[in-house]
């Protein structure tokens, strides 16, 4: 979740020179993404170098009858299995009428390499002024590099009082509900890209559906870069692309021809 300051994460420049950026929050993806530098399992290499905060360990996000994001590649440099959060991808790319599950999962290996604890560009957020939270409620936070500062989460994610449940210990009484946990982490990511999908459209009717896709996630990392239907944030959707690329063939899914 790259924002318009120094992010923990190092991103290549050219994600957000790409185009002009607006310092707004979108309604609930936030301008998001951030990469790093490690090889996938299975070969491709996404921009940047970054490295985490967190050091997490692989977190049961749940069990679903079947996975057809499944890849079964083998652990990433930092242990962690590419497959972990199928589920709650799954879950939530329907929940929300999300065309295409497998870019959420390579999306999460751009943002994240798949760490539930990970900590990003701490304080940036630009609705922070207006909410009063500190600086790590305003970070990007977990798998997805995303949370509930911008637009109305619903609760979702929250304390009682308010602010942002950033509990990192899956044995607490508040980590059903924490930003870090999987399950509530892909929720708020894959709806925020789903609002930015339905800005897109009103924004820019007549693209195709894929075109709404790359529009809506390089929003996700930087909102305000889609122009047109074919001029948005290319460098982001490139390493989104080259994971969703792998993932696909490894796991048989039908890629789209984005």
């Amino acid at each position: 979740m790259l924002r318009h300051g120094a992010p923990l994460w190092t991103l290549a420049a050219a994600v957000t020179a790409t185009l002009s950026v607006s310092s707004a929050c979108s309604g609930g993806g936030d301008d998001q993404g951030a990469t790093g530098g490690s090889t996938s399992s299975g070969g491709s290499t996404s921009s940047g170098g970054s490295t985490s905060s967190g050091g997490s360990t692989a977190v049961d996000a749940g069990s679903c009858a079947s996975d057809p994001l499944k890849t079964n590649l083998p652990p990433l440099w930092n242990g962690m299995s590419v497959d972990v959060y199928d589920c709650p991808i799954l879950e939530f790319t329907a929940k929300y009428a999300e065309p295409d599950a497998m870019i959420f999962k390579a999306i999460v290996y751009v943002e994240s390499r798949f760490m539930y604890d990970a900590v990003g560009c701490t304080g940036n957020g630009p609705c922070c002024p207006e909410v009063g939270w500190t600086g790590e409620e305003c970070a990007c936070l977990g798998a997805f590099q995303t949370g509930p500062e911008c637009g109305a989460s619903g609760g979702l994610g929250l304390l009682g009082n308010g602010h942002p449940n950033l509990e990192k210990d899956p044995s607490s009484s508040n980590w059903p509900n924490s930003v870090f946990n999987p399950v509530i982490n892909m929720e708020l990511g894959i709806r925020g890209i789903a609002d930015n999908r339905a800005q897109m459209k009103q924004k820019f009717p007549g693209c195709t559906e894929d075109q709404y896709t790359l529009m809506a996630i390089g929003s996700f990392n930087s909102y305000g870069s889609a122009k047109s239907c074919t001029v948005y944030n290319f460098e982001y959707a490139k390493a989104v692309l080259d994971a969703y690329a792998e993932y696909s063939a490894a796991s048989g899914w039908p890629a789209h021809p984005y």
